[in-house]
């Protein structure tokens, strides 16, 4: 029996969750000017958020549901982007200039102190909005699928119900019965009619 909650399409939606999120997050994160984390940071943030999702597919994702899983995967999608994502802060020369550590794979971004969580400096409203924009848009996406997946599984699984032809009802108009008639042969010979006595028979019994 199709099951939406388990199995292969338990996992195809767990997938598909865990995608979304990922992808609209690191978009929303770019968009809005911050840095990204290498590759295999961010595959391993796949992964991670791959388990959550697996956990949370078991029922139906609805809207409320829908909004605080993608709401928490973009929050801490973007603390997780902004503290590995290997931005450099400034640096003041002795000169009096400025340059800046080299932005790169998180390697270097560990190996200098300024550039590990230099994005965390302070509140930006234009990420907060691609964010929350990023949020809507991935509920509003996922849930409409949820739907469809469970009405699929629904309409597959029903029971089929026969419904009975119904006949046509003939009413037959009542039948005049005759007399009965005999069954088998009939002996249709009819007897002479019988005469007077004839004059010889008359005088044999007046002797």
């Amino acid at each position: 029996m199709l099951t939406p909650s388990s199995g292969t399409v338990g996992l195809g939606r767990a997938l598909l969750w865990a995608a979304v999120v990922l992808a609209l997050a690191l978009t929303a994160h770019f968009e809005a000017g911050g840095h990204l984390p290498p590759p295999s940071v961010i595959a391993l943030l796949g992964a991670l958020l791959l388990v959550v999702t697996t956990l949370a597919v078991r029922r139906q994702i609805r809207w409320p549901g829908g909004l605080a899983l993608a709401g928490l995967g973009q929050y801490a999608l973007h603390q997780v982007f902004s503290f590995l994502g290997g931005a450099c802060a400034a640096a003041t020369l002795p000169d009096g200039g400025v340059h800046a550590h080299p932005a790169g794979p998180l390697t270097a971004a560990l190996a200098t102190e300024d550039c590990v969580g230099a994005d965390l400096a302070g509140f930006d409203p234009g990420m907060l909005a691609w964010h929350t924009l990023a949020t809507v848009v991935s509920v509003g996406l996922l849930v409409g699928v949820e739907r469809g997946v469970w009405l699929l599984a629904a309409w597959l699984v029903r029971p089929l119900s026969v419904q009975p032809l119904r006949l046509p009802v003939v009413r037959r108009a009542p039948v005049l019965v005759g007399p009965e008639t005999p069954v088998g042969p009939v002996d249709v010979h009819v007897a002479p009619e019988r005469g007077p006595p004839s004059s010889a028979l008359v005088m044999d019994l007046a002797a």
